[in-house]
C-alpha cells in the first residue's frame, strides 16, 4: 500500500515537474525572441498570459462568456445524447435501421461541424438557436457510432437467455441490449463532448455575440494577445473538466461490473 503510494506521488512530481519545464521553456523561448523555425517572439511570456488571467478573473463579463459556452455546450450534448443513442439503438437493432437510417446519417457524418454553420443559420430563426444545433451536430455523431458498436456486440448468449425466459421486446432493450451499450454510449458522450466544444467555438467565432470563443477571437483581432491564449487555456479546463466528470459519472454507473 506505501509503495503503491510513493508511485502515485513520483507520478503527481513527473506531472507537475513537465508542467513546469514547458512553461520555463516557453519563457525562455519568448524572451529570447526566437524567429526561426517558429515565431515564438511574437507570444505573450507565461508570466503576462496569468497575470491577463488574473486580470480577467475579476472581470464579471468574463464569467457571461464561459457561463455562455457552457450552456450552450449542456443544451446541444443533452439533446444528443437520448437522439444519438435512440438511432444507435434502432440502427444496431434493426435490418429497417441499418438499410434506411444509416445511409443518410453515413453521408452526413464526414461534413466538417464549421460547414453547418451556414445551413444553420438558414434553418434557425436565432443566432443562438444556430449555435447550439452546431453543438448539438459535434455530440450527436460520436454518441450514434459507439451506440451502434455497443448495441451490435451485445453477447448472443444473453439473447438467447432473455428470450428462452420469455422476455418481451421492451424488456430485453431495457434489460440486455442498453445495458450492454452502456460503456460505449460513455464512450460516445466523451468524445462528443470534445467535438462539441470544437464546434460551439468555431460557430461563437464566427456568428457569436458572447461565448469563450467568441472572446478568444476578439482578444485576437484586438491584438490582445495574452487574452487569445487565456481564451484557450480557460476552453482546456472546462473540456478536461467535463471529461473528469463525465468519468466520475461513468464510474459510478458501471460500479456494478468491479463487484
Amino acid at each position: 500500500m506505501k509503495k503503491k503510494k510513493s508511485i502515485q506521488i513520483v507520478d503527481l512530481l513527473c506531472k507537475v515537474l513537465s508542467i513546469v519545464l514547458f512553461l520555463i521553456i516557453w519563457q525562455i523561448l519568448v524572451m529570447a525572441n526566437v524567429q526561426r523555425p517558429l515565431m515564438f517572439g511574437n507570444l505573450p511570456t507565461p508570466v503576462r498570459v496569468f497575470q491577463a488571467f488574473a486580470e480577467l478573473l475579476v472581470q464579471q463579463e468574463f464569467y457571461y462568456h464561459v457561463g455562455y459556452s457552457c450552456l450552450r455546450i449542456l443544451i446541444g450534448c443533452g439533446m444528443a445524447l437520448p437522439a444519438g443513442v435512440f438511432f444507435g439503438m434502432v440502427i444496431g437493432m434493426t435490418r429497417f435501421g441499418k438499410n434506411f437510417i444509416l445511409p443518410v446519417f453515413d453521408m452526413l457524418r464526414p461534413i466538417p461541424q464549421i460547414t453547418w454553420i451556414p445551413i444553420s443559420i438558414l434553418l434557425f430563426t436565432t443566432i443562438e438557436g444556430s449555435i447550439i444545433f452546431i453543438t448539438f451536430i459535434g455530440a450527436f455523431f460520436p454518441i450514434l457510432v459507439n451506440t451502434i458498436a455497443g448495441t451490435e456486440t451485445v453477447s448472443q448468449t444473453l439473447l438467447d437467455a432473455a428470450y428462452s425466459m420469455h422476455a418481451k421486446k421492451g424488456q430485453v432493450i431495457r434489460y440486455v441490449y442498453f445495458p450492454s451499450a452502456v460503456p460505449n454510449i460513455f464512450t460516445g458522450l466523451s468524445v462528443g463532448i470534445g467535438t462539441s466544444w470544437m464546434s460551439v467555438i468555431a460557430a461563437e467565432m464566427i456568428s457569436g455575440k458572447y461565448g469563450i470563443g467568441y472572446f478568444t477571437w476578439m482578444s485576437y483581432n484586438l491584438m490582445n494577445y495574452a487574452d487569445t491564449i487565456v481564451g484557450m487555456i480557460t476552453i482546456g479546463i472546462i473540456g478536461l473538466l467535463c471529461f473528469v466528470l463525465i468519468r466520475r459519472v461513468e464510474s459510478i454507473v458501471l460500479s456494478y461490473r468491479e463487484k
